[in-house]
């Protein structure tokens, strides 16, 4: 089908958005910009979009979730591999130790209650096993 030529008059800002979006999908602003008025006259154009951009989160929701359960289960293991080797202590240094972990664990709280507070976010990196603090 032949298209139709039309003239728009765009404000500096929209057509810089619109030049900088087109750069992105390395597309030429023409089909960007029917797209756009196509997405904005049609209901079913508007539809398709929120269609597409929830089956996004969804997928993205979906990663967040399995890469949830493998941190669990990756922590399971490591307790259990943990507890595993690490025998009980005698009882003459138990009641010693139980205090020092209390302690540590307190300190370990608190910590962590200041880092979340102050939405601090730590990415560990698998490949060099260093952590960087965003």
């Amino acid at each position: 089908m032949k298209k139709v030529r039309v003239t728009v008059y765009l404000d500096p800002r929209t057509y810089d958005q619109l030049c900088a979006y087109a750069g992105s999908r390395r597309q030429p602003m023409s089909i960007m910009a029917e797209a756009a008025v196509a997405a904005f006259v049609d209901p079913e154009q508007k539809e398709a979009g929120t269609t597409r951009r929830l089956g996004r989160i969804e997928r993205q929701l979906e990663r967040l979730a399995r890469d949830t359960n493998i941190s669990v289960e990756a922590f399971m293991v490591y307790v259990w591999l943990w507890l595993s080797a690490n025998p009980p202590l005698p009882e003459q240094v138990a009641a010693a130790a139980r205090a020092s972990a209390t302690e540590r664990y307190d300190q370990f709280m608190e910590t962590l209650g200041q880092r979340l507070a102050a939405n601090t976010k730590t990415i560990s990196r698998l490949e060099g096993g260093d952590t960087v603090a965003h």
